[in-house]
């Protein structure tokens, strides 16, 4: 049903475009997603499981080349290889005049982790194929006691998962007004170890931050954005108050258009808030938050 012939090479996309320009050791652009399991991840089971999820999304087989004057993603035969977990979260995927995978699959004990070039895909590509390498493991695991089941349109093709939705729905003939970007508050990372990545993990229970979304009658996404402006607000200092707080918030493109790309189709909005003179208190700040989301996704349609 997924060996369907692709195209030797393509075009980036246009959120691709950028992510490969700006790539760097430093900034590699890699991103990742884990899922944690009640039992130690097997190696082999891993590896079955990863080649089944590649057969049905082979667009995760290409390399990026560099053309004269542009990057393009070129059709491969390499195949990633499971592996233990063995570097930096985040480490470089891709590297300049080599051909290598833009993901990865590695585990360490109960975890099975996935990371990506951001050229490749974008957070639902990623979330999709993390959930079929995870179905997959499992069913191999515990073949007996569970029932099959389609986590995505079975009758995807390799073509629905090239398309670039960017070309396909933007209207030359839809001008928006430009905006002024606000000079905001800019969040100094502090170099350590050599700056070393440092890693901070905390878990919160989705199902009470839902609840409370509910409660206070919006999203999830916009309790939590209010809720990170707040925080912060909370450890600027009295002259960097002085500028705004403004968030990058993704928007997934999927949810206005119909589209089962698993390449980058995405935007992001940019909510910003003055705590010096605006109402610091939280509802003041949900409120804007609220009605910023509905004044720009509206705009999305």
């Amino acid at each position: 049903m997924f060996e369907q012939k692709r195209a030797y090479w393509r075009s980036l996309d246009n959120a691709a475009k950028l992510f490969s320009a700006a790539s760097s050791p430093k900034d590699t652009r890699v991103f990742r997603f884990y899922c944690e399991l009640k039992e130690e991840v097997k190696e082999e089971i891993l590896q079955e499981a990863l080649n089944q999820t590649i057969q049905k999304y082979p667009v995760f087989l290409s390399v990026m080349r560099k053309g004269l004057f542009w990057h393009y993603l070129e059709k491969s035969e390499l195949r990633p290889v499971v592996r233990e977990e063995y570097k930096e979260p985040c480490s470089s995927l891709y590297v300049r005049d080599k051909k290598t995978l833009l993901f990865e699959v590695t585990y360490y004990k109960k975890r099975i982790n996935f990371e990506v070039f951001h050229a490749l895909t974008d957070g639902t590509g990623a979330t999709e194929f993390l959930r079929e390498l995870v179905k997959n493991y499992l069913y191999l695991i515990h073949e007996e006691d569970l029932e099959p089941v389609e986590l995505s349109n079975q009758y995807l093709t390799v073509k629905d998962q090239e398309d670039d939705s960017f070309l396909k729905y933007y209207s030359k003939n839809q001008k928006r007004p430009k905006k002024r970007k606000l000079n905001a508050f800019q969040i100094r990372r502090k170099k350590k170890d050599g700056n070393h990545l440092h890693v901070h993990e905390s878990v919160v229970s989705v199902q009470a931050v839902l609840k409370r979304s509910r409660e206070l009658g919006v999203s999830m996404t916009i309790f939590l954005t209010a809720l990170f402006m707040m925080a912060i607000n909370e450890e600027m200092s009295k002259m960097q108050k002085k500028k705004p707080v403004v968030l990058m918030v993704p928007v997934n493109l999927r949810k206005f258009f119909p589209s089962s790309s698993m390449l980058n189709f995405f935007n992001w909005i940019e909510p910003g808030y003055n705590f010096t003179t605006q109402d610091q208190s939280f509802e003041a700040v949900l409120k804007y938050t609220k009605e910023f989301f509905e004044t720009e996704l509206t705009k999305e349609k």
